[in-house]
């Protein structure tokens, strides 16, 4: 008994039916011939810098070759950012005086699209104002003295993050919480204004939820501590004591070092604002040389 054979095109079937299928017929000499893709459009640097997405900015500049005048400014003001996102005010303030110079030498468009974003001076005003913000408890009087900073992009999450922590501090959750997130808005890298947000949830009982906001801020920035700190003690809400202890531990490592750079960062600045601190510098300097000669002297002889 011969096999049975596939119906042709329009041929009947035992049924009555016609099997409306047709043999794909490839001509392989004349391959099938696709649309290319557009091209996707330029990436504009001043366009970047204009939705202050200052790493993505830099980036671009790196692989387009861009002057190294446009590089070090947009270096500079990322430097600004993550000091202020890290609550270091001095480190903030020297790469400020760092931009002022850079900016005349950036090449237009980008340089009115960098101007447009950032003032030194007046970012030099704003972050000093951060800086005394943080013994004001009045919140009239905080908000009044950080106008300038929330007028001020790099300084914009930071004012708002001062002002949510004083909400938190007086018992107002829902005004908090609504300005922090403002601060997310502003600045979606600002992981302790995030932090923040987690601490609000951590006094709500929410423990999972907040172990999930420390998760999210530790994966902002791995080496902050005091996402570390709160992370451990949300799990030892959780009663995962052994997780917990871990974590406290690591925030305590990262706190120490990050005060002994804090410190540093502050000698630094009065040394650079003090001639006469600049001069004991050098007289220290010049005692502990004495002292080692002496010492080296002394076995010698």
């Amino acid at each position: 008994m011969s096999a049975a054979r596939r119906p042709d095109a329009g041929q009947a079937t035992p049924d009555g039916e016609h099997d409306a299928w047709e043999e794909p017929r490839m001509n392989a000499r004349q391959p099938v011939q696709f649309p290319a893709a557009p091209a996707a459009p330029p990436v504009l640097l001043a366009d970047l810098i204009g939705q202050r997405e200052w790493r993505r900015a830099l980036a671009t500049a790196r692989a387009q070759g861009a002057p190294l005048d446009l590089e070090q400014a947009l270096d500079t003001v990322l430097t600004v950012q993550s000091a202020v996102r890290a609550r270091r005010y001095p480190a903030a303030r020297q790469a400020a005086a760092e931009l002022a110079p850079l900016l005349p030498a950036v090449p237009e468009p980008e340089g009115s699209a960098l101007r447009a974003q950032v003032d030194p001076q007046e970012l030099t005003g704003a972050l000093r104002a951060l800086d005394a913000g943080q013994k004001v408890a009045d919140p009239a009087e905080l908000a009044a003295l950080l106008a300038g900073a929330l007028a001020q992009p790099l300084t914009r999450a930071e004012a708002l993050n001062m002002q949510g922590i004083l909400h938190a501090v007086s018992g107002e959750a829902g005004q908090a919480r609504a300005v922090l997130e403002e601060a997310m808005q502003a600045d979606p890298g600002h992981y302790r204004a995030l932090t923040n947000l987690g601490n609000l949830d951590m006094e709500a009982g929410q423990f999972a939820a907040a172990e999930a906001v420390y998760r999210q801020v530790l994966t902002l920035n791995p080496d902050y501590d005091g996402g570390h700190h709160n992370l451990g003690v949300a799990l030892r809400r959780q009663g995962r004591v052994a997780e917990g202890v871990k974590s406290i531990r690591r925030g305590q490592q990262l706190s120490m070092k990050r005060s002994k750079e804090d410190t540093n960062a502050e000698m630094k600045e009065q040394f650079a604002q003090n001639p006469a601190m600049k001069n004991l510098r050098w007289v220290l300097i010049a005692v502990a040389a004495l002292i080692v000669f002496l010492v080296v002297r002394g076995v010698g002889g």
